[in-house]
């Protein structure tokens, strides 16, 4: 599913960004460029990038 449409950003690509280490949606949009057109995927990008922080999270404790 795309993200930014804007930038032609997927899911895929915003959880891959989080998986190697961007923890906040400013490393997203400086790495991907989610965000730096129109703003309206900022809010998905952040719900994407905590879903991944918190499952990275769980996996660590666990």
């Amino acid at each position: 599913m795309y993200i930014c449409i804007c930038n032609a950003i997927t899911e895929n690509a915003v959880r891959e960004c989080a998986r190697k280490g961007a923890c906040s949606l400013d490393q997203l949009a400086s790495e991907l460029g989610v965000g730096s057109g129109c703003g309206r995927c900022r809010d998905c990008a952040s719900e994407v990038l905590r879903d991944v922080q918190t499952a990275e999270s769980l996996t660590v404790t666990a």
